[in-house]
């Protein structure tokens, strides 16, 4: 009875122990898993908001070229205003001469038909029997009485045609009136379609130069980040300074994507071709860095992402993961912001292992070093 008491009492203190121990390893991998996630996060979203703030440039740009588009239609439009207004002014002088010329005849004609009105009223002085007893015959009071209707005649064309005349410099006046203030109207449609054009100009070129400080301000950070990490591997493994495209690597040549070089050395650390630094050969992990050495040495799966999340991804991926250095394997450090992940070429017998890499020193080259294992994890990757 005793030893049965006994013997539960020491399998539940063993199932304890194991829970403990459990839960002290789950606490150790999720640890450096977290903080490794929330680095990555934050790489990740500096490059998505680049990748975004590029994608805006873009817009602005195609933007840009739909407003200088329309510019040039409005320029058009203002061209052809201002045309108008110059027809105008020339079609408003021709009027005012042609006023003038209407007043000169309307005096004149007003002056004719004084003098009609005149004579109209002198010979209406006599009466019919006066004229007929001072003609001498028939005929001379008929000519007199169709003189008389004749001036008549001439009267009523003459105030015919002065009311005429008045009626055209009535209409001609206003015409003028018109073509005066569609003349301001246009003016005033010019300047607000410059105003608009200016402020819409300005507006983009504002957002264009914005997101580019934005891109340039992320592109900085990264790169701070990745030369801190470079020092970081330098004080760990040495200064592996290497060889550019040792090792086999088919990519050692590739390019810096990069404007600023100095010295071979790529501002952001990212090589590539024909403007991409992914290198999906091997996933797309980026060129001429450690994590695509691996990968290329390995075969490892593309999405283990940056070096220090290599051994907290592994398993989702079917990897071991071991603190025992295994030829083939690779070696990942935790130290740093990205950290950084070697090749296993050998396990020597003093203990040390012998590891290659790339971009240790952020120059992209190829390095062999014999470095002591402690502190580092290993990523078997069956290949």
């Amino acid at each position: 009875m005793k030893q049965t008491f006994k013997k539960n009492i020491a399998n539940r203190l063993r199932n304890v122990h194991i829970i403990v121990a459990i839960f002290f390893v789950v606490s150790v991998l999720l640890v450096p898993f977290v903080n490794a996630d929330r680095f990555e996060q934050e790489i990740t979203e500096l490059k998505q908001d680049n990748a975004q703030s590029r994608s805006l440039v873009d817009q602005l740009t195609e933007e840009a070229k739909s407003l200088e588009d329309a510019i040039n239609k409005m320029q058009a439009q203002i061209d052809a205003l201002q045309a108008q207004i110059a027809a105008n002014k020339n079609k408003s002088a021709e009027l005012k001469v042609k006023i003038a010329e209407a007043e000169i005849e309307l005096a004149h004609q007003k002056d004719v038909l004084g003098q009609n009105i005149k004579a109209m009223y002198l010979e209406g002085q006599i009466s019919t029997l006066e004229m007929l007893a001072t003609s001498k015959d028939l005929s001379q009071f008929v000519d007199k009485q169709q003189y008389r209707d004749v001036v008549k005649s001439k009267i009523k064309g003459q105030v015919d045609a002065i009311t005429a005349l008045r009626l055209e410099l009535q209409a001609q006046k206003e015409e003028v009136e018109r073509l005066i203030k569609e003349d301001n109207q246009l003016k005033t449609e010019i300047g607000k379609q410059q105003t608009e054009r200016n402020r819409l100009l300005n507006l983009n070129q504002t957002e264009q130069n914005d997101f580019n400080q934005k891109i340039a301000q992320n592109n900085e950070r990264i790169k701070d980040l990745r030369q801190q990490q470079a020092l970081e591997n330098i004080r760990l493994f040495g200064g592996g300074d290497g060889v550019i495209g040792g090792g086999g690597y088919p990519w050692g040549g590739a390019p810096c994507l990069s404007t600023g070089q100095v010295d071979g050395w790529c501002p952001g650390f990212e090589w590539g071709y024909n403007g991409s630094w992914n290198n999906w050969s091997t996933g797309g992990y980026a060129y001429r860095n450690c994590t695509d050495w691996v990968a290329w040495r390995t075969g490892a799966s593309g999405g283990l992402g940056n070096a220090k999340l290599w051994d907290d991804r592994a398993p989702s991926y079917g990897y071991a993961v071991t603190n025992t250095p295994t030829k083939g394997a690779a070696a990942v450090s935790n130290s740093g912001y990205y950290g950084h992940v070697m090749y296993v070429e050998s396990v020597n017998g003093d203990g040390t292992i012998t590891i290659s890499d790339y971009n240790r020193a952020g120059t992209g080259k190829y390095s062999v070093a014999t470095i002591n294992p402690s502190g580092l994890v290993f990523v078997i990757i069956p290949h």
